[in-house]
């Protein structure tokens, strides 16, 4: 038996091409939300607001220190027995599994997420804020017009790379909710025609294609960015 057949792999990879959208989404909605709740957790942390300030600490600390498989089924199994405790409503069947995965990845990329926000704060120069309260602005002001484009530009390779992550995460999304995206419609394909090689290379393939897609769009973007402060040096 031979372990690999290009016409298997050519039959298997129109079928994953077709739910590189569910991938997508998933990444997509996951990273929208996380990308909101870190801003609230980076602001909480920032200020040191109180109270919020250790709970967002413990969240954080438990996001990044426990494996997403785990949050996975945690979010699957937990989350509905919260909402059914609180609203008499069994979630767990009205809602599709895909929205917990969602829940889940948007809950873990929060965390790093915050992180990266946190950092690219810290790493604009304390001159920078006094040099606009100088010039007359008020705190809303130096951080829309001065602070937040720095911070965007330190935060730009962290952020490329936590989406990569995420991306490269929703593969465990069959393994926990049985979600039929790239990795769901392999493991589909493997029961089915017991050739396993061939779907994991297309999977590869795939991967590996969008998240190059990720880091170029990012790296132009980075490039278009400081472009732009060259000709304002020019000038």
């Amino acid at each position: 038996m031979s372990y690999f057949k290009w016409d298997a792999l050519f039959q298997v990879f129109p079928r994953l091409v077709k739910c590189i959208p569910v991938t997508l989404g998933i990444t997509t909605a996951s990273f929208s939300a996380g990308l909101i709740l870190a801003v609230l957790i980076a602001i909480s942390r920032i200020y040191k607001i109180p109270v919020l300030t250790q709970l967002s600490s413990v969240y954080v600390s438990f996001m990044r220190g426990t494996p997403i498989l785990i949050q996975l089924f945690i979010v699957k199994l937990a989350f509905p027995t919260v909402i059914w405790v609180i609203t008499g409503i069994n979630v767990g069947r009205i809602w599709p599994q895909i929205v917990f995965v969602i829940i889940a990845y948007s809950l873990n990329s929060a965390a790093f997420l915050s992180e990266i926000i946190r950092a690219s704060f810290f790493g604009v120069d304390t001159a920078q804020h006094e040099a606009a309260y100088a010039a007359g602005m008020t705190a809303s002001q130096s951080f829309v017009h001065v602070i937040f484009p720095q911070m965007f530009r330190i935060s730009i390779p962290s952020i490329a790379n936590s989406l990569s992550g995420l991306l490269k995460d929703t593969s465990l999304a069959y393994s926990a909710a049985g979600v039929i995206d790239v990795m769901g419609m392999v493991s589909a394909n493997n029961a089915l025609t017991y050739r396993f090689f061939e779907g994991y290379i297309g999977a590869a393939v795939i991967f590996f294609s969008l998240c190059l897609v990720i880091q170029q769009s990012f790296k132009y973007l980075e490039y278009r960015l400081d472009y732009g402060k060259f000709l304002t040096k020019e000038v």
